[in-house]
């Protein structure tokens, strides 16, 4: 609710997004720059390193200057950033020359320092209930960019067996549907067996 009423405020601030892996966090910081016009880049603590930081902020500068439109840098795995590193944020998320979203799986608390935590509130998001997962899955099945391309037939059985084998992850459960939609082949159906097959060669 916080986060629709920003956007419907039509101002969006720095935050930090807590949740376990495939509960949405990059879906849900794309969806924020798409809603607020901002422009989305995306950034890896785990692969990328401060020098990318730096090209990404003064990208972000030149672009306000030029265009007035802000950036959203969503920085996945923040939580490996060191406390030095994450002092580099604070001064650009202050002058407004980007807006900061966090991504973490760890503790916010104990992992990000207390300077950004002050200007980036913690959202936490939950575990995906197999309902939504089956729902992401349905949606997979019938979209031209996820599998309707293949023309594959999941059974019930099969794709509520894989919502709850995610265990609340939608990447982990896309992966499978993915691998048994190649399992059954073009035309094929995804019944039970083959989703554990899937599940078992991921």
């Amino acid at each position: 609710k916080a986060i629709r009423a920003m956007l419907d405020g039509g101002k969006v601030a720095s935050m930090i997004l807590w949740g376990p892996p495939g509960s949405g966090k990059t879906t849900l910081a794309r969806i924020i720059a798409d809603m607020s016009g901002t422009t989305f880049v995306p950034f890896s603590a785990v692969t990328e390193g401060v020098a990318r930081v730096r090209e990404i902020i003064a990208e972000a500068g030149t672009r306000l200057r030029a265009t007035g439109r802000q950036t959203i840098l969503f920085a996945d795995e923040i939580h490996r950033f060191n406390k030095a590193q994450q002092d580099a944020f604070l001064p650009h998320v202050e002058a407004g020359t980007i807006i900061l979203v966090g991504a973490t799986t760890e503790n916010p608390s104990f992992e990000i320092v207390r300077p950004l935590l002050s200007r980036a509130p913690v959202y936490v998001l939950e575990a995906l209930s197999a309902g939504a997962i089956r729902s992401i899955l349905d949606q997979a099945m019938a979209d031209s960019r996820g599998l309707a391309s293949m023309d594959v037939t999941g059974d019930d059985d099969a794709l509520n067996f894989i919502a709850e084998a995610a265990d609340g992850d939608a990447r982990r459960a896309l992966g499978v549907l993915e691998a048994a939609a190649h399992l059954a082949g073009t035309g094929g159906i995804v019944n039970e067996d083959v989703a554990r097959e899937a599940l078992q060669h991921r």
